[in-house]
């Protein structure tokens, strides 16, 4: 992946201005701090716009504590594919690889919630639901009685760019379209609109692209047209 500074130069060097030294990067001002933000602000547009960046794609492991239903989520969290929970397997738990059923918060609270609640912190069972949390996470159910462990996949949202050496998930393939968004940024400072729209209009597009390639791609296609007996 490419780093901040190559990145940065890369846009300086559209824009014909100087480029960053690695020792100088840190304490830069003007046009080249300017760069350093234009970059930034880049790669968080292209993460917001999609939920679900293969580059992004992570999977995270937790140990149930015995009694307890609600966990937050794993740091930079996004999204998260309720299809993905299981519990695994443990011989010495005496438990087989088991996947979670996702139901809504509302039939937790209604169906479960009294009953795990109930049960207080020697837990139920082995969990076989989850659902969303009131906050900023997730639930399980029942309570588990054991330190089960559970592994989930989720999306993770980007995290800002600091030092010279750091990259960023998305692959250098795309450094153009990271540069692209930057530029627009770059020409709004400068005052120059119409080059600004040009780039703007050419960044959407170059991101739209990287959705079609990585993003929507279809291996099957169904055929949704209604029969209708003729009489």
């Amino acid at each position: 992946m490419s780093t901040f500074l190559s990145l940065t130069n890369q846009l300086l060097r559209r824009l014909n201005e100087v480029e960053i030294a690695p020792a100088d990067f840190a304490s830069v001002r003007g046009v080249q701090a300017s760069a350093k933000d234009a970059i930034r602000n880049s790669v968080a547009k292209i993460n917001q716009s999609e939920y679900e960046w293969p580059f992004n794609a992570a999977e995270h492991s937790q140990v149930l504590a015995v009694g307890q239903e609600e966990y937050s989520w794993p740091n930079y969290f996004k999204s998260v594919d309720w299809n993905s929970f299981i519990v695994e397997g443990n011989s010495s738990l005496g438990t087989n690889t088991t996947p979670l059923t996702y139901i809504e918060r509302d039939e937790y609270y209604k169906r479960y919630r009294a009953t795990d609640e109930d049960a207080g912190s020697a837990g139920r069972a082995l969990p076989l639901n989850v659902s969303k949390s009131h906050g900023s996470g997730y639930l399980v159910s029942p309570s588990p009685d054991q330190a089960y462990t559970i592994r989930f996949r989720y999306y993770l949202n980007h995290t800002a760019l600091e030092a010279f050496d750091d990259v960023t998930r998305i692959p250098d393939v795309y450094d153009n379209v990271i540069v692209e968004g930057a530029v627009a940024q770059m020409y709004m400072f400068k005052d120059n609109m119409e080059s600004a729209a040009a780039s703007a209009a050419l960044f959407q597009q170059s991101v739209k692209e990287m959705q079609g390639i990585l993003i929507n791609q279809y291996e099957h296609i169904r055929d949704t047209r209604v029969l209708r007996r003729r009489y």
